[in-house]
C-alpha cells in the first residue's frame, strides 16, 4: 500500500513539474488547459511554477507530510464529489459526506494544501443545511389545490353551512395568487424531523463510507491506515472536527417548541371565535326582529383559529437546552475540548530521558488521546 501511495505521488510530481496537471481548490477538479481559472467553476488555479517549485523542493517521493496533505486532499475531494451527487435527492447524505471530508482535511497543515481547498466544503454544507431547514407544504389559501376559493354566503346571513363550522367554499379556475397555481409554498421543516434525517443522512453516509474500506474514528470515517500513521494530536483533530455539533440537537442549535408541539401556532384566544369566524348582528332599532346576523372572519386570528406561539414566535423551535442554542458540543473537562492530554506514559516512566526511545503511546510527541472523550473533544 504504501509503495503504491509513493508511486502516485511520484507521478502526481511529475505531471506538476510539466505543468501539465492542477487541482482546482475549490471544485476539486483536475484543470489541464493552462488557464489562470479553472475551466468548471470559474476559480483562481495556483501558479504552476509555484506549485512546481514546491514539489521540487520535497523532492522525488515527498515529505510525510506533503504525502498526507496529498491523501488527504484525495479523499476530501472524494467526498465531496460523492455529495455533489446526492445533493440534489438526499442533501441529508451529502450534509455527511462534507462533513467527513471536512474531518479529513483537519488532519493536515492548511498551508500544505492548495488555496480556497476549504470553500468547496463550507459552500456544500450551507446548501444542504439550507435545503435540510426548507419544505413544501400545502398552500394555506387554496388548501393545495392551486386554485382560488371562495367563501359561499346565504343572503338570509351566515355561511353555506350552520352551527361552528367553517364557512363552506368553492375553487374557482382562476391560479391561486398565494402560490401561483402550484397548490405548495416554502415553509420551514420541523426541528424534530431534520433532526432526525441528519442522524439517518449520518448513517447511510457511514455505510457507504465503510463500503469503500474506510473505517470508523469517533463519527469521523479515515482509511485504515491512519489509524496507525495519525499523530495523536492529527487524529484528535479529526474526531474533533467530525464531532464538533451538539449531540442533543444534531449540530442545529433548535429544539422542538413544547408549547406548541413545533407547531408554531395556539388556538386563538378570542372566545367568540368558531373556526377562524365569529357572529356578528346588525344593530337596527326600528325592527330588531329583522336584525340580521351574519359570519366575518375573527379580528384577532384574521380567519385562522390560531395565533403565533407567544413561546417560539411562531417559529415552533427554541433554542436546545443542551448547547443553548449554539449546535456546538460542551467542551470535554478533563482536555478542554482539545481532545489531547500530556502523555501519562512519558511522565511515570521517563523512557524518552532515559534510552532516547520514542513512547509508544505518543510516538514521541508527548500527547496522547484523552482517555474521557477519546480525542473527539466533547462531554460524554
Amino acid at each position: 500500500m504504501r509503495k503504491l501511495v509513493v508511486l502516485m505521488a511520484t507521478l502526481l510530481a511529475a505531471a506538476v513539474l510539466r505543468g501539465q496537471l492542477r487541482i482546482c481548490g475549490s471544485c476539486g477538479r483536475e484543470d489541464s488547459a493552462g488557464g489562470a481559472t479553472c475551466a468548471y467553476c470559474q476559480a483562481r488555479l495556483p501558479e504552476a511554477a509555484a506549485s512546481a517549485a514546491a514539489v521540487a523542493a520535497d523532492g522525488p517521493e515527498g515529505s510525510p507530510e506533503s504525502r498526507l496533505a496529498a491523501r488527504a486532499f484525495d479523499l476530501a475531494r472524494l467526498d465531496v464529489l460523492a455529495a455533489r451527487e446526492e445533493e440534489p435527492r438526499r442533501p441529508e447524505v451529502a450534509l455527511a459526506l462534507y462533513e467527513n471530508a471536512r474531518a479529513l482535511l483537519a488532519a493536515v497543515d492548511p498551508a500544505q494544501l492548495p488555496p480556497e481547498t476549504g470553500t468547496a466544503v463550507l459552500e456544500g454544507l450551507q446548501r444542504c443545511r439550507g435545503a435540510l431547514a426548507v419544505t413544501g407544504q400545502a398552500c394555506p389559501a387554496c388548501g393545495g389545490s392551486g386554485r382560488q376559493r371562495i367563501v359561499l354566503q346565504q343572503l338570509a346571513g351566515g355561511a353555506g353551512t350552520g352551527g361552528d363550522e367553517a364557512p363552506a367554499t368553492r375553487a374557482t379556475g382562476a391560479s391561486c395568487t398565494a402560490c401561483g397555481g402550484k397548490g405548495t409554498v416554502a415553509g420551514t421543516r420541523d426541528v424534530e424531523t431534520t433532526r432526525l434525517l441528519i442522524l439517518q443522512g449520518r448513517r447511510e453516509a457511514g455505510l457507504r463510507l465503510q463500503a469503500a474500506g474506510r473505517v470508523a474514528a469517533g463519527q469521523a470515517w479515515i482509511p485504515p491506515e491512519w489509524a496507525q500513521e495519525l499523530m495523536p494530536r492529527a487524529l484528535a483533530a479529526v474526531r474533533r472536527t467530525a464531532a464538533a455539533g451538539c449531540p442533543a440537537c444534531a449540530a442545529i442549535g433548535l429544539a422542538r417548541c413544547k408549547a406548541c408541539s413545533g407547531t408554531g401556532r395556539r388556538p386563538c384566544t378570542n372566545r367568540k371565535c368558531r373556526g377562524g369566524w365569529i357572529e356578528e348582528t346588525t344593530s337596527n332599532t326600528l325592527t330588531p326582529k329583522t336584525a340580521l346576523t351574519r359570519r366575518v372572519k375573527c379580528p384577532l386570528c384574521q380567519g385562522t383559529a390560531t395565533l403565533d406561539c407567544k413561546l417560539c414566535h411562531g417559529r415552533g423551535a427554541v433554542a436546545c437546552g443542551e448547547c443553548k442554542g449554539t449546535g456546538l458540543a460542551t467542551p470535554c473537562r478533563a482536555c478542554g475540548g482539545e481532545g489531547v492530554v500530556p502523555c501519562q506514559a512519558c511522565r511515570k516512566r521517563r523512557r524518552a530521558a532515559e534510552d532516547g526511545s520514542a513512547c509508544p503511546v505518543c510516538r514521541g510527541s508527548g500527547w496522547m488521546l484523552c482517555g474521557r472523550c477519546q480525542g473527539d473533544g466533547g462531554s460524554k
